[in-house]
């Protein structure tokens, strides 16, 4: 009977070290979790940031593209430029031979 005790004493002893190293892992996990939920709280952080200095640059861009259909719909082209020398160059010619005559 003696050895039984024993016997079932030394399993006692067994499980509860078995017991305590799953306590002592589960602890580590748990520090890890804690680890982790942290730095997901603070990647998020960046990503809200992030996304915050994204959208104002889309907001410049915006305006950008605005600015530059705005600067095309108004700028003269190669053919105003064409037509405005070629109406100097005949203007300056008439004005030249008014002089001489």
């Amino acid at each position: 009977m003696e050895k039984t005790l024993k016997l079932i004493l030394d399993k006692l002893d067994s499980l509860d070290q078995k017991v305590s190293t799953m306590d002592e892992k589960i602890t580590t996990m748990d520090q890890r979790l804690n680890q982790l939920i942290n730095t997901v709280a603070v990647t998020n952080v960046k990503i809200s940031e992030t996304n915050q200095r994204i959208d104002a640059l889309e907001t410049k861009v915006d305006t950008v593209v605005e600015d530059v259909k705005e600067i095309k719909s108004s700028m003269a082209t190669k053919q105003d430029l064409e037509f405005y020398d070629r109406k100097i160059s005949e203007h300056s010619r008439e004005i030249y031979k008014l002089k001489n005559n």
